[in-house]
Order: structure tokens, then C-alpha cells, then sequence
């Protein structure tokens, strides 16, 4: 038979660099990166994906096929696109707890961790197990 499979021919090569070999200020190694590029397996560290994702972007490509290319999640790409091609920016960091004072749940723990007795905690302990024994919440109610 004279043919082809259609999509099997010849594509154009890419290249990440035509000089370098190794992105020291990054710590990107470009050669893996031009075989991600070209579609053959490679293993990426995350840097070097973005730095991929971002390329092939450049290109026109979706973000399903530079996912499939670079061995991602195409949502994992999209977050990386809309954070300016870094990573991890979508991810919400919760703001830090207040300390705990005498009379809540958490104190009696840190008074049993440092050997301490404090009746005040204890009693905050107490109510708490006891709503949650009668309710299935430690939080009183509003």
C-alpha cells in the first residue's frame, strides 16, 4: 500500500536553544526540554515543564496538547498560564490561627504537652466533648 497514516509526516523540529545545552541562572536543562518539546518522552523536573508549557504556548498549541507533550494535567497548565507561567501562584494559603488563650479546647492540649494543669482549659475541654458527645461539633452554637 502507498500512504500514510494522516498526522504521521514530517513536522517541524523544535528547538528550546541552538547554542546552549544547560540553563545555569534557572537550572533548566534545555536538551530535555527540546525533546518534550518534539513530543518524545522525557522526564521534566517542574521548572523545566513550565518553561515548555510556556514555549509551546508561544506556538499556538492548546493546553491539552502541551499537556499530553510535557506529561502534565491540562488544568495544571492552565494555572501556570494564568499565574504568568509560574508555578504554584493558584494555590490559597490560609492566614495563620491566633494563639490560644486560657478557656478554649486547643489550650488544654498545649497545658498536657508541657506537663501543665490548668482547671480553667480543663473545664473548656470538658464542655467541648460533652457538646460534641450530644451534637457531633466541638463548636458551641450561635
Amino acid at each position: 500500500m502507498n500512504g500514510f497514516r494522516i498526522g504521521a509526516g514530517e513536522r517541524e523540529r523544535i528547538y528550546a536553544s541552538t547554542t546552549d545545552t544547560y540553563d545555569e541562572a534557572a537550572d533548566l536543562d534545555l536538551i530535555a526540554i527540546e525533546y518534550a518539546l518534539n513530543g518524545e518522552p522525557v522526564v521534566l523536573t517542574t521548572d523545566e515543564r513550565v518553561y515548555a508549557a510556556r514555549l509551546l504556548d508561544a506556538r499556538g498549541l492548546d493546553a491539552g496538547a502541551i499537556a499530553h507533550r510535557i506529561g502534565t494535567a491540562a488544568s495544571t497548565v492552565r494555572g501556570w498560564k494564568a499565574n504568568g507561567w509560574k508555578r504554584g501562584g493558584a494555590s490559597k494559603v490560609a492566614p495563620p490561627r491566633s494563639e490560644p488563650k486560657c478557656g478554649e479546647q486547643r489550650m488544654y492540649r498545649r497545658h498536657l504537652r508541657r506537663g501543665e494543669s490548668c482547671d480553667v482549659c480543663r473545664a473548656a475541654n470538658s464542655a467541648a466533648d460533652r457538646r460534641y458527645r450530644l451534637t457531633g461539633s466541638t463548636k458551641a452554637s450561635a
